[in-house]
């Protein structure tokens, strides 16, 4: 049995064509549907999904969400930008302090990465709750 002919055949443009009619009512309903599920575009691919119940995924749009990861990424980017100075004030503290000053120095600098760990752990928390708010 040949296979390729098989495997190439399920790939073929579709030549089936179905029409129906809908009253006043069906196509209002007809094009609710096909909004929410954001193939308003590609009815065909709609229509063929229903009937063989595969399963399609409707996204709704919400600006509270929008906006909310658009202030998780700005959040984001600053917290690398504190970890960039972090560098840089490691830098600065290994060439401009003595001996005698570095060691209280860098206790202060372990102090504060302990609250800058503490915060991205609650950052993670935040964007993991958010992630099953937002269905990501």
């Amino acid at each position: 049995m040949n296979t390729d002919r098989k495997h190439t055949q399920q790939f073929r443009t579709p030549s089936y064509k179905y029409s129906f009619r809908l009253n006043e009512e069906q196509n209002i309903r007809f094009n609710e549907l096909l909004c929410k599920a954001g193939l308003e575009h590609n009815r065909s691919r709609f229509i063929v999904k229903r009937i063989f119940a595969e399963e399609f995924v409707v996204i709704k749009r919400d600006p509270s969400k929008t906006q909310f990861i658009a202030r998780l990424n700005d959040f984001y980017f600053q917290f690398q930008k504190l970890g960039n100075n972090y560098n840089q004030i490691v830098k600065a503290v290994n060439s401009h302090f003595s001996n005698v000053a570095i060691p209280h120095q860098i206790a202060m600098l372990e102090q504060r990465t302990r609250e800058l760990k503490a915060l991205s752990i609650e950052i993670l928390n935040l964007a993991k709750r958010a992630a099953e708010w937002l269905r990501i």
